[in-house]
């Protein structure tokens, strides 16, 4: 459940952006990333493979700001949904747990 968490909170995350470009980006990723209690590194690597397809790739927050919100939010979806999708009590769970967070 922990990548699907991830990808489902930075989902929300990039949603709640009032500016679409890179420094905010990381910036709203970065804060995520600390609040959930991991190293950015280890953070991102579910969306490496989301975003780009693959373990390697140019800057993840790169590609995200270049594909939009829509391509982005599309992707991480997709991703979620290879991973088995998410119940909607599962999703109930997880909308509470992200509210919790001090973002």
């Amino acid at each position: 459940m922990t990548q699907k968490r991830v990808l489902q909170f930075i989902a929300w995350r990039i949603e709640e952006l009032d500016a679409w470009h890179r420094d905010r980006i990381e910036q709203s990723l970065m804060q995520l990333a600390e609040s959930l209690g991991f190293k950015i590194r280890d953070f991102l690597f579910p969306v490496f493979i989301a975003i780009a397809g693959s373990s390697v790739s140019t800057s993840v927050i790169d590609s995200i700001a270049v594909l939009g919100l829509d391509m982005t939010r599309a992707r991480l979806r997709h991703a979620i949904e290879i991973l088995g999708g998410v119940s909607k009590k599962q999703l109930k769970n997880l909308e509470k747990e992200y509210a919790a967070l001090r973002l």
